[in-house]
């Protein structure tokens, strides 16, 4: 997990439309979700495996939102400023 937390890539932070999400590590991605401050899932997507992720995250409102990616080697959770 730490591994997979620390090869974890997102750009650019803070974010205004579309939030890119990169990983070093050779897994499939499961699910994407994110979270605002009070743990409430705003976005959910299940993508198909790829170098580099894209998230539309226009209609999120500006704040601190918590990015958690699932795989198959575990979870990760890392922090961003939408604008």
């Amino acid at each position: 997990i730490e591994e997979l937390t620390s090869s974890l890539l997102l750009y650019p932070n803070p974010v205004n439309d579309k939030l890119y999400i990169e990983t070093q590590t050779l897994t499939q991605t499961l699910t994407i979700e994110i979270y605002d401050i009070y743990e409430r899932c705003q976005v959910t997507e299940t993508p198909s495996h790829q170098a580099c992720l894209v998230v539309d995250v226009a209609d999120l409102k500006s704040g601190v939102y918590f990015v958690k990616v699932v795989t198959s080697e575990g979870e990760a959770v890392k922090r961003i400023v939408k604008k």
